[in-house]
């Protein structure tokens, strides 16, 4: 079992492919390119890139390839300096025991000794591309050895097996967490079966605990007499960028995606996304295929993706209603959202596409598919994508955080929205129905409830503006060729 408590909340950030997806221009690649890059600097924890689907279908995102080749990545935090001498010269209280030598010759024995469960789980631990941080293994930390130890978020993870079951055991466990956690480190428990039966998904998990430490981190560099840095770096996760991912509607999508990460010599797309529906009429007129269709398509999607060490989101769209169909009822959501946990997927994105959400109707769903993927921290994330077409998402974002959602999608200037629920006018014109909720929206709603980001609201409003700028000028301009 992995345990933390956190009131930490993920933030994805979709603009860039969901919020000009439905534009009627077709936005420079240039200005996308600037648009994701200001956005990295805003702390959210994922930017969705693009999708790699035909330009003959989606003209809008046909550069998907050429948005990934351009990207600059903002440089990893702290560089030059560790985050030990930064600790000490901020807060001189703060000081780490020494380490005997005895201790260090007893952490060189227990790693020429390691188990199973504790090379599985450092053999994605120790990668830098998968972790975008570098951990210790069996680090010496004044009286005791640290199982796994990352310098830079202060983050301790330890693996316990059967033998810290018994009443001495624990009570040992117990100590040295209030030793560790006195000493300003974050202490994460794994247990040795969790390892065996997915040890990459504990690494990502790992991972995602990681991305919520920069905040504490900060805190504890800040004195009496010297005032925290009024800005965060430009990546206010403290990785090397935010978790860039992709749609991928099929195998020649998958490929494509691959293809940019190879050409990248790295994991530059850490995740992909599929896309289903829990209305059949909804499903055919979007992709032109059943709901068990869909799925289907995805088994070698999926396959290909976890075969390459990427993550695979699976998006449900009308959760809550569809513009064919009417309401929906939870449980045919659930239904679909136990296939794409059979099939494998490690996050299940919940889509109130037209934006007919209410409290009451978000907990009902909630609490419907919550019996199937647990919204608490385990394998499956589970996120809401909310619309704000009624002026609703702000209650639901709220009623969501009361049963536990910790990770919500936004669109920086609440770009986007569902084309089916738009609306012709009596003279003929297209009103078109208000967007995704806005990332500035919904970043507020969650601080105001009591919960924590990693976003800066002024480097959003930045964000904001530019994506602002782009489309009011896309849909003043005919599109231009080779843009």
């Amino acid at each position: 079992m992995l345990r933390l408590m956190s009131e930490f909340v993920r933030i994805t950030d979709v603009s860039p492919r969901d919020g000009l997806q439905n534009e009627p221009g077709v936005i420079p690649t240039s200005d996308k390119v600037k648009l994701i890059e200001l956005l990295c600097k805003t702390g959210v924890d994922e930017v969705e890139v693009t999708s790699f689907v035909s330009a003959k279908w989606v003209p809008q995102l046909g550069d998907g390839e050429r948005v990934f080749a351009q990207l600059l990545k903002p440089p990893p935090r702290g560089r030059g300096q560790g985050v030990g001498e930064r600790l000490e010269q901020a807060a001189p209280n703060w000081n780490p025991p020494a380490r005997n030598s005895l201790t260090m010759q007893r952490a060189r024995q227990l790693r020429a000794r390691m188990t199973g469960p504790e090379w599985i789980l450092w053999t994605h631990l120790r990668r830098r591309d998968l972790m975008g941080l570098k951990f210790r293994r069996q680090h010496p930390f004044g009286p005791f050895i640290l199982d796994y130890f990352c310098q830079d978020r202060l983050l301790v993870v330890e693996l316990d097996g059967r033998s810290h079951q018994d009443v001495e055991a624990k009570k040992y466990d117990a100590e040295r967490s209030e030793f560790l956690v006195s000493c300003g480190l974050t202490v994460l428990r794994v247990s040795n079966d969790r390892v065996i039966e997915d040890g990459l998904a504990v690494a990502k998990h790992i991972r995602r605990i990681a991305q919520s430490i920069p905040a504490e981190v900060d805190r504890r560099l800040s004195s009496p007499v010297q005032p925290p840095t009024p800005q965060p770096p430009p990546s206010g996760r403290g990785l090397l960028h935010p978790v860039f991912s992709a749609l991928v509607p099929n195998e020649r999508g998958m490929q494509a995606a691959l293809d940019c990460n190879r050409a990248a010599h790295k994991h530059l797309i850490e995740k992909v996304s599929v896309f289903t529906a829990a209305s059949e009429t909804f499903c055919k007129k979007n992709i032109n295929a059943t709901i068990a269709e869909s799925l289907e398509r995805f088994r070698p999607v999926i396959a290909a993706a976890h075969q390459n060490g990427l993550d695979v989101r699976g998006y449900i769209s009308c959760v809550i209603a569809c513009p064919f169909e009417g309401p929906i009822a939870p449980s045919a959501v659930a239904s679909v959202a136990k296939q794409l946990l059979d099939l494998g997927v490690d996050e299940i994105d919940y889509g109130d596409t037209i934006g007919a959400g209410t409290t009451e109707t978000t907990a009902a769903l909630l609490k419907e598919t919550r019996t199937v993927v647990p919204i608490e921290a385990g394998r499956v994330t589970s996120t809401l994508h909310l619309h704000d077409t009624f002026g609703r998402a702000a209650d639901c974002v709220r009623a969501a955080l009361d049963l536990g959602v910790r990770s919500f999608d936004g669109s920086v200037a609440g770009l986007g929205g569902c084309p089916y629920a738009s609306k012709t006018l009596p003279d003929g014109t297209i009103q078109r129905a208000p967007g995704n909720i806005s990332t500035e929206l919904l970043v507020r709603t969650i601080h105001e409830a009591g919960y924590r980001t990693n976003v800066n609201v002024d480097a959003l409003a930045d964000a904001a503006a530019f994506a602002r700028e782009i489309v009011a000028k896309s849909r003043a301009l005919p599109p231009k060729e080779g843009a």
